[in-house]
């Protein structure tokens, strides 16, 4: 069966005559995506919690854990909106990343603090992926005109910036201010 989301390159500049179905399409795989990513983070960060030795970034990620928990129930939300079976997408962005941590965590599992200063880093950059990811999912709902879908994607960027500014800046900063020059 021919992938509607591939392009052969020859006619880049026209759209499919089925656009609008084809946008549906992809939306309903960027949605599945964003469900693997809430999923498999959470099912990491299970893993990995018991290793954590500062309190202060087990509360932390704890706390980024239940906002993962409210994505997905969004997420969740959105399918049942959509009238779609709830179905996950592998997403290998996500996993490149989580693969890259789990070498990092590999290397430093006997420097304890290096090992932490290596969660930090990744949830960074699982943060940072989502909010790209989410907020690219709410301007495909804007054109969908689903703007409840939306709004609910929106509001996951806005909690995935609020968790940077408000803890992982601060915590970033933190663990790395012994190595300042």
């Amino acid at each position: 069966m021919e992938n509607p989301l591939q392009n052969d390159g020859n006619n880049l500049n026209r759209p499919p005559s089925n656009s609008r179905k084809t946008l549906r399409l992809f939306f309903s795989e960027t949605l599945r995506e964003l469900y693997f990513c809430e999923t498999i983070i959470s099912s990491e960060f299970g893993k990995i919690k018991q290793k954590i030795e500062s309190q202060k970034l087990e509360s932390i990620l704890q706390n980024h854990f239940m906002i993962h928990l409210r994505h997905k129930e969004r997420l969740e939300k959105i399918f049942q909106m959509q009238n779609e079976s709830l179905k996950s997408k592998e997403c290998a962005a996500i996993i490149a990343l989580l693969n890259e941590a789990n070498e990092h965590f590999t290397i430093f599992s006997d420097d304890n603090v290096n090992w932490e200063i290596a969660l930090i880093l990744t949830s960074r950059k699982l943060a940072h992926y989502k909010i790209a990811a989410y907020g690219a999912a709410a301007h495909l709902a804007i054109n969908l005109n689903d703007h409840a879908a939306a709004t609910l994607l929106a509001i996951d960027v806005q909690e995935e910036e609020e968790f940077i500014e408000k803890y992982l800046n601060d915590l970033t900063y933190e663990f790395l201010k012994p190595y300042r020059p």
